[in-house]
């Protein structure tokens, strides 16, 4: 028996250097980025609902985020949840890396670096509570296309990883749709005749770095990485073996001349773009496979986990339509037209991507690296001489708005904020991975790699000081809040006729004529769910789990609806607004509270 030494060193060995470099770049950095929200205390408005939350959401369709959260206990203690969070995040910033077989030292660095600097994943940070169960979802999700490109059935256990993902968070499925389209690029780029791209078929794969100029490991060598689609694990034809493969003209077995005869007979070349054509449109089934059975299985155990429960989906963001989606709505064709648009207006407008001429030029530069990259490649594999997979490519391209706004389909009236926008960052990354993917043995495409690099580092950077001055914001809305409700609780003690336990009734939201915004950072935070705004309190259940956390007393706050009738009456009508004098009344045994403006 090994003892563990040799195990470890074992599987060690086994770890390429790009998974090492993208695990350490993506978790430093992180590091980095979210420590101000890692090493305090700072909640948001659902954050003091959630301060011990078993995360039973199943009716939201989260049938899975109980079990994934419950790692790190149902408390919310930001360090241990963060760690976690990153260390998942680093695990599928490796899988990424290795599903777009980025090898190249700088880019493998950028791309962990611009998944763990994005906007959406600070938005993220502000609902700590979650955030390890989610970044375990992200990492599900991209393992469920790695699967499925790496293996010959890695469909199955990429429809396993699929469902489980869906069932921690249904917000990273446009992750997978936009990866497994970024595969099915790769595999129409190759030169392989299967779907399962050998290593000589790498070559013309425009996002690989595969041949001779890559550096990149041998097909012997291959055999030791378990995720490697060449050795024995994974099932697949070497390049030697593709003479043995039905839908090959190589080898003795198909009786047909070889390589240099086939490129004199026009009849034999026709035939053999045909059969590689028949390889690649099976290989692309393989992503529908998974797509379908992961949605099933998700859809399965959230039917059967709902019955043994008695319980039914819920109305929020519109889960409870998830089965019929823009059919219950406004109709299919208009919905996809909003997609579209809305995937412009985000990208444009959204005030995300860029917020100032360093990181609007970046994406510029980016763009342009990534197109040439991409015309060079066209040049050199004459793309325009195979129709049929021409035209696959080309509409594969025109669809990834609709895929990244797949969520606006499926739940057309959902608030789409930043948490769903996380698959945003893979248009940085595949640009990156297009222009280092780039090799011409001559040294001129080399202003790509550099133009890339520098890009990427510009937009790292500018998403750091976007994701510190959200935080900074974060942590004065908890002070401002604190602030309030010392003096509201100090009002409401001092009343008379106050008791402890009397029954409070309260809207809570906080009035913007007694209290105007103060927050500087609205032109950065605006888009940033979680982190934008002055206060924490928008319901009177804020105040009685704020206050009961942060400043140690009870209020007994009745329910929202105890504000129904009285809401409307003169005499409610006629109070003023906290810190007016008149702004606290009890009235038949029940203390009135109004925090909103005046409204006479």
């Amino acid at each position: 028996m090994k003892s563990p030494t040799q195990i470890f060193r074992m599987l060690y060995g086994k770890i390429r250097r790009e998974w090492k470099i993208a695990f350490l770049a993506c978790f430093f950095t992180g590091l980095l980025v979210h420590m101000p929200v890692l090493l305090s205390d700072i909640p948001n408005h659902d954050g003091l609902d959630s301060m011990y939350f078993d995360q039973n959401m199943i009716t939201s369709g989260r049938w899975f985020l109980s079990v994934a959260c419950g790692f790190s206990s149902y408390y919310t203690i930001p360090w241990v949840i963060g760690i976690l969070g990153l260390l998942f995040l680093s695990l599928a910033a490796a899988a990424m890396c290795e599903l777009l077989e980025i090898r190249k030292t700088w880019a493998v660095v950028v791309c962990s670096g611009l998944l763990a600097s994005f906007p959406a994943l600070t938005s993220t940070f502000a609902y700590v509570y979650t955030l390890d169960g989610y970044m375990l979802a992200l990492l599900l999700a991209v393992l469920a296309v790695l699967f499925t490109k790496r293996f010959r059935l890695g469909f199955l256990p990429g429809a396993f990883c699929l469902a489980f993902s869906m069932g921690i968070y249904q917000g990273y499925l446009p992750f997978v749709m936009i990866l497994s389209v970024y595969a099915v690029l790769m595999l129409l780029g190759g030169e392989e005749r299967e779907y399962s791209p050998s290593e000589a078929g790498q070559e013309g794969n425009p996002l690989s770095r595969a041949g001779k100029e890559s550096g990149r490991p041998s097909e012997a060598g291959q055999e030791g990485n378990p995720l490697s689609r060449a050795g024995k694990e994974s099932g697949r034809p070497s390049e030697a073996g593709q003479e043995g493969n039905p839908l090959s003209g190589a080898g003795k077995e198909s009786g047909r001349p070889s390589g240099a005869g086939q490129e004199g007979n026009p009849l034999s070349r026709t035939g053999k773009k045909g059969r590689e054509n028949i390889g690649k449109i099976c290989g692309i089934l393989h992503y529908l496979y998974m797509g379908v059975l992961g949605a099933a299985l998700y859809y399965v155990i959230l039917q059967v986990l709902l019955k043994l429960q008695g319980k039914v989906l819920d109305t929020y963001q519109g889960i409870s339509d998830m089965a019929s989606g823009a059919a219950s709505g406004k109709g299919i064709f208009a919905t996809v037209i909003d997609m579209y648009l809305d995937f412009f207006r985000f990208s444009l407008k959204g005030n995300v991507l860029f917020q100032n001429i360093y990181a609007l030029t970046a994406w510029v530069l980016l763009g342009f690296a990534a197109l040439a990259a991409g015309i060079l490649w066209i040049r050199r594999r004459k793309y325009w001489k195979n129709p049929a997979i021409l035209v696959i490519m080309v509409a594969a391209v025109l669809a990834l708005p609709a895929v990244t706004n797949i969520i606006l389909l499926i739940s057309p009236e959902v608030n789409y904020h930043l948490l769903m926008r996380y698959q945003w960052v893979l248009y940085a990354v595949g640009g990156v991975a297009l222009a280092a993917g780039w090799e011409d043995g001559t040294g001129k495409g080399s202003w790509m790699e550099w133009a890339a690099l520098l890009s990427a580092a510009v937009l790292v950077f500018c998403y750091c000081i976007t994701d510190n001055i959200a935080y900074s914001n974060l942590h004065k809305r908890y002070e401002k809040t604190y602030a309030y409700c010392i003096r509201l609780l100090d009002r409401i003690e001092q009343t008379e006729g106050y008791y402890h336990g009397i029954p409070i009734a309260m809207v809570g939201v906080v009035g913007d004529e007694q209290y105007p915004v103060t927050d500087i950072t609205l032109p950065v935070t605006g888009g940033m769910i979680g982190m934008n705004g002055d206060s924490l309190l928008y319901r009177g259940d804020n105040y009685r789990l704020f206050i009961r956390h942060y400043l140690g007393a009870t209020l007994n706050i009745l329910p929202a609806d105890a504000m129904a009738q009285m809401y409307y009456s003169e005499e409610y009508t006629a109070m003023d607004s906290f810190p007016g004098k008149d702004s606290i009344r009890i009235i038949d045994g029940i203390m009135y509270i109004k925090t909103e403006n005046v409204v006479r």
